[in-house]
């Protein structure tokens, strides 16, 4: 069902600093830095075919928020790529796994189709499954 990683997101406390280290550190500069008032700061790289975002959470009490608060930084999750999304949601619907999303698929406000599996139905885990290219 995989074919390769489609993005690691990754929750941080200061996406500015993280950008800097980044770059002094990996030579990797940003292909997109945006901010959403109240949601959160981001920073997106491009790596191969991989997407890698970083969020500073802007609000406290959201979840990633909260997680940053809990667990300190590091990844929020890792989307998977798949060649149908539509198909993998029925797919896993139908071995009993609990989606998010109407019918089963999310639509990021970058462009590209997601199947998110809730936690309660695969071990804990935050399962996302990806179908097309982020637009930056």
């Amino acid at each position: 069902m995989f074919t390769s990683v489609h993005h690691v997101h990754y929750v941080v406390r200061n996406r500015d600093a993280m950008v800097s280290y980044i770059e002094r550190n990996f030579g990797l500069k940003p292909v997109n830095l945006e901010e959403h008032p109240g949601r959160g700061k981001d920073a997106m790289y491009k790596v191969g075919t991989t997407l890698i975002e970083l969020t500073e959470p802007l609000d406290p009490n959201s979840a990633m928020g909260k997680s940053l608060a809990r667990n300190g930084p590091g990844v929020w999750h890792v989307a998977w790529r798949v060649p149908s999304v539509r198909k993998a949601a029925k797919e896993l619907a139908a071995k009993g796994n609990k989606i998010r999303g109407e019918g089963g698929l999310t639509r990021s406000p970058r462009g590209y189709t997601t199947v998110n599996i809730e936690p309660e139905s695969s071990q804990g885990i935050w399962f996302q499954l990806a179908q097309g290219s982020a637009k930056m």
